[in-house]
């Protein structure tokens, strides 16, 4: 139950984000920090636009009750976002449950967390990382493919093949620089130089063997 204009407050901006991810879906898997913070700027120019926050950044506690509790708006873009809750609380979930995976070495949670966002790359990358310093190098190679194989499925649909190689290549590099600082080996080693080097490809505007 929500009874302070804080937790109040924390709810709208969650409801913001969700209109965010509605209006963006085809990008919405593996979203890095930078993809969020632009996500919450998208939810919070359209709260301004339709009365739910003010010009000095405060809430309109009728308008944002109306909203976030399920009471229709008449606007079929934010019902639509409200019935999109569920992939909000969805996505926390699978986070935690990948976080303490990464953390504990429990690739059993990591798994939870793939079953929950399927087509979520950043989960296999992860657990894939965490297979290579667990030393089955096949099983790694399975979730590296696999997570490579829902990038090129968004590139099929018409999605800018550098940018989601730069989106699947960082959370590459995150999840093996992650590894490393737990449990190294020469082979984590190895895959995060071939990793940086394709990043770096990118970020000088070279071609990259991903997107050939």
């Amino acid at each position: 139950m929500i009874s302070t204009p804080t937790a109040l407050r924390a709810r709208l901006r969650r409801t913001a984000l969700i209109v965010g991810l509605v209006l963006v879906t085809p990008m919405l898997s593996a979203c890095t920090q930078e993809d969020i913070d632009w996500l919450f700027a998208i939810g919070e120019e359209w709260g301004r636009a339709n009365g739910v926050i003010d010009e000095a950044g405060n809430i309109n506690y009728g308008q944002a009750v109306m909203q976030v509790f399920g009471v229709p708006s008449g606007d079929s873009l934010v019902d639509a976002a409200l019935d999109a809750g569920s992939v909000v609380a969805n996505l926390e979930d699978a986070e935690r449950l990948a976080r303490e995976g990464v953390e504990s070495g429990d690739i059993a949670k990591v798994e939870a967390a793939i079953e929950a966002r399927t087509k979520d790359w950043g989960f296999h990358e992860q657990k894939a990382g965490l297979l290579m310093a667990q030393g089955d190098f096949a099983g790694a190679d399975r979730a590296f493919a696999d997570s490579e194989s829902l990038v090129r499925d968004q590139i099929s649909k018409g999605g800018d093949c550098r940018l989601l190689a730069r989106n699947i290549f960082t959370h590459r590099i995150n999840a093996l620089e992650t590894q490393l600082s737990l449990q190294p080996n020469d082979q984590l080693r190895s895959k995060a130089a071939e990793t940086q080097s394709q990043l770096d490809a990118l970020a000088a505007n070279r071609s990259i063997s991903f997107c050939s």
